[in-house]
């Protein structure tokens, strides 16, 4: 028991860490936002309450991830653009909205599947969601989503040979999407880079290929995606909304994609 009531305390303490760390990152990321992609140091230990040393650690670890660029006594952010971010930029944005999502997607599992999980952020808030399933086998081009399967014996994992992306954990490229090509899988959870009337977009059409081979060899699509990712963009056309059979959002979209949805007989799940 007392072994048991430590594991727990140890677990809390864990994730009460975890959390104040990301949540710098992101107190980081707005204040370097607002200052127009560039920040001072001293300036920035004032403002978000850290001490020098703290800060230096979680900067050398944003460079590290490709985020920031750090300068003599400043810093400054890598620029976005419609091509795919980092996933260790892409993991501290919009993290409760994914969450929920994960949460209302696990309603669609069931024993014995077998599944497609792309490499995204968000389906890789999924994986806890898995643990209750018995039988279950995954399939997927993400070295993340498969490390987080390594904690679940009771589930068998597959992951794609190929070229690793650099920076966003996925493996890619024609050995990728001709391994996936041998599988048929009951359900694919995918997520995307942007969502306009037009369809659904990647930043990166490597990874869109990928991601459209899971589509098309799986009996059901699901794509996992919040509606900020209407005011996103992505410059390479992932599928029509006729190719998902459900989306998981936190909410409604914009008008204009809402009949769309409708339109495509595509069930919106929130």
């Amino acid at each position: 028991m007392f072994r048991e009531q430590f594991g727990i305390k140890y677990q809390i303490t864990i994730r009460r860490y975890i959390m104040k760390y990301i949540e710098r990152k992101k107190q980081i990321l707005a204040y370097l936002t607002n200052g127009n992609g560039v920040g001072d140091i001293t300036n920035m230990c004032k403002r978000l309450y850290v001490s020098r040393s703290t800060l230096r650690r979680d900067l050398i670890t944003l460079e590290e991830e490709g985020i920031i660029k750090r300068h003599h006594g400043s810093i400054s952010l890598v620029s976005p653009s419609s091509s795919e971010n980092s996933i260790n930029i892409r993991k501290l944005e919009n993290t409760d909205k994914k969450m929920a999502l994960a949460k209302r997607a696990r309603t669609l599992l069931q024993d014995n599947m077998v599944i497609f999980l792309d490499s995204s952020s968000t389906v890789s808030l999924f994986i806890p969601y898995l643990k209750p399933y018995s039988n279950l086998t995954v399939i997927t081009n993400g070295i993340n989503i498969a490390s987080l399967l390594n904690n679940y014996p009771n589930i068998k994992c597959y992951i794609c040979p190929g070229v690793l992306k650099n920076k966003s954990l996925s493996i890619i490229g024609e050995y990728a999407s001709a391994f996936i090509s041998n599988f048929r899988a009951d359900i694919a959870f995918i997520s995307s880079k942007a969502i306009t009337n037009q369809g659904i977009f990647e930043g990166d059409d490597s990874q869109a290929l990928c991601k459209k081979e899971m589509i098309k060899n799986a009996y059901k699509s699901v794509l996992l995606l919040d509606n900020s990712k209407e005011f996103k963009e992505g410059y390479f056309k992932l599928a029509d909304f006729a190719d998902f059979d459900v989306i998981v959002s936190n909410g409604e979209f914009g008008e204009g994609i809402m009949k769309e949805i409708d339109r495509s007989d595509c069930k919106l799940l929130f």
